[in-house]
């Protein structure tokens, strides 16, 4: 029997999950309660670069950091404009396999694929590098602060370079999710309460399941009980939609 799991994420977004799952007669429902769409500040390029020009100077390690997959495609194709192909070159330290992949697709060197949380590559980075450093942080204008922060408290230097955004879509333009749902993935916290407010504060009458606990936490302030994957991946999500 098919099963139809409703995810909060635009369907180029879903894809790999749906690979995922496609054995299991799972069908992703891809309802995109956020879009999309990049940004460019030349001052933050121009800060990032000589930021990285001087800590090459000092001798002082550098790295780039990618806390999503969204962040690699606006990232390459503004660097020309900006004199950023050093940051282009530099090895990447990425949040979960999904953002490395997304990286490697836009032929970055990815030398770090932490777990799937910002926090849980944090741990590992300020385990591995204990000399400060410089870390490249391009990121959208809502992002969270767990990674960076973290690393600035261990003594690194973070240089954050905004390149996209994530912009609410106007309810209207989504349709009434299809009928008989099994599932819903939430995939953050903004997702969350745009997901609730555009069903009118009334939550699909399913399981919900979260990707994190940040985004389980956040739902629960809304009155929804998510479970959430055993690991922070895409592969672990995909084991979690199997039991429904």
């Amino acid at each position: 029997m098919t099963r139809r799991v409703l995810v909060t994420r635009t369907a180029e977004d879903c894809r790999h999950l749906q690979e995922l799952v496609e054995e299991s007669d799972i069908v992703i429902e891809s309802w995109p309660v956020l879009r999309f769409e990049p940004v460019e500040h030349a001052k933050q390029w121009r800060h990032a670069v000589e930021a990285l020009a001087c800590a090459c100077d000092r001798g002082q390690e550098a790295r780039l950091l990618l806390a999503s997959p969204r962040a690699p495609h606006p990232l390459c194709e503004q660097a020309p404009r900006h004199g950023g192909g050093p940051i282009l070159g530099l090895p990447a330290a990425a949040v979960g396999r999904t953002t490395a992949r997304a990286a490697v697709e836009v032929g970055l060197r990815v030398a770090v694929t932490g777990p799937g949380t910002g926090a849980g590559l944090a741990t590992e980075l300020t385990t591995c590098f204990t000399e400060p450093g410089l870390f490249v942080f391009p990121c959208g204008i809502d992002h969270r602060r767990e990674l960076p922060d973290a690393l600035r408290v261990a003594g690194h230097t973070v240089i954050e370079l905004q390149v996209y955004r994530m912009d609410r879509l106007p309810p209207a333009a989504l349709p009434a999710p299809v009928e008989e749902i099994s599932a819903v993935v939430l995939t953050s916290p903004r997702s969350t309460r745009y997901y609730v407010e555009n069903l009118g504060g009334r939550p699909l009458d399913c399981p919900h399941i979260a990707l994190g606990p940040t985004t389980r936490d956040a739902a629960r302030t809304l009155g929804i009980e998510c479970r959430i994957p055993a690991r922070p991946e895409m592969e672990a999500l995909a084991e979690e939609l199997c039991t429904i």
